[in-house]
């Protein structure tokens, strides 16, 4: 065997030395492969977080508005989030879209074969078809996770654009500027909402996704299995699609699970 194919070693040639062609390759796939999955986590933790504050609409706009202002204030933690996310978002996509087919026969051949996968049985039954599928949940989720990602990068960098103009602009609002429940609700009444719904699942589940097979790629099947690593990552996305579903429901007005008091928390200028 002269060859070995992987994913993480396209072209890796036995017996290659740390000069050779082969071991350069290997060594440029592994390092786009850290950086990948490092920013990937970055942003995972950002994710969990903004969406835990953003559901604190659901205990009154009062306390959005306090978890907003002290965003701001005294630090402007929601800029500096706003620009470095922004780099971390763009370096992902570099480091990630290298997994994506990129011609146009390729994704055409991805969706083929999903929908495959999708009508297969567990056992090798499809003596029409020119290749033998059968259902795989390794290959069914990297699918998944390369639509969600294709979503999250056009409905998430337009997402970026409005945060960022509302950070640093009133966006036409005279009686309020940066971050505010105001601004926040006006979004989503205005037929945001939408949007807001299909990023919150894809970017959950493409999260979730990410997540899962970091943990197969590098922990699995040492002290942490596969099985308890699909287990955490299934509970982390139906609580966060939840959580999601919830918060933009209460952005709308349309749900408000208790009134929390803040007393002189807000201090407004």
């Amino acid at each position: 065997m002269n060859n070995i194919k992987t994913e993480l070693y396209p072209q890796a040639i036995r017996g290659g030395g740390k000069k050779s062609e082969a071991y350069k390759k290997a060594r440029r796939a592994l390092i786009a492969e850290l950086i990948s999955g490092v920013t990937g986590l970055l942003l995972a933790g950002f994710i969990f977080g903004h969406l835990i504050l953003e559901g604190t609409m659901l205990f009154g706009k009062d306390l959005y508005e306090v978890v907003a202002y002290y965003m701001e204030h005294p630090l402007p933690l929601a800029q500096i989030s706003a620009f470095s996310i922004g780099i971390l978002f763009f370096v992902h996509f570099v480091y990630a879209s290298r997994k994506i087919p990129a011609r146009l026969y390729e994704r055409k051949r991805m969706m083929e074969i999903g929908l495959s996968i999708k009508k297969a049985k567990k056992r090798w039954s499809q003596p029409k078809s020119d290749i033998m599928l059968r259902r795989h949940r390794e290959t069914s989720l990297w699918i998944w996770q390369v639509r969600t990602g294709m979503i999250v990068l056009a409905c998430g960098a337009f997402h970026l654009f409005l945060v960022t103009w509302n950070i640093f602009t009133d966006m036409g609002y005279a009686d309020a500027s940066g971050l505010t429940a105001k601004i926040a609700s006006s979004r989503v009444e205005s037929g945001l909402w939408i949007l807001y719904l299909v990023l919150g699942i894809s970017v959950v589940a493409h999260l979730a996704i990410g997540l899962y097979r970091l943990a197969v790629k590098w922990i699995s099947d040492t002290w942490f299995n596969r099985r308890w690593a699909y287990l955490l990552c299934t509970v982390i996305f139906w609580f966060y699609v939840i959580l999601c579903i919830a918060g933009v429901a209460a952005l709308a007005g349309k749900l408000t699970l208790i009134e929390i008091p803040v007393g002189d928390l807000l201090i407004r200028s």
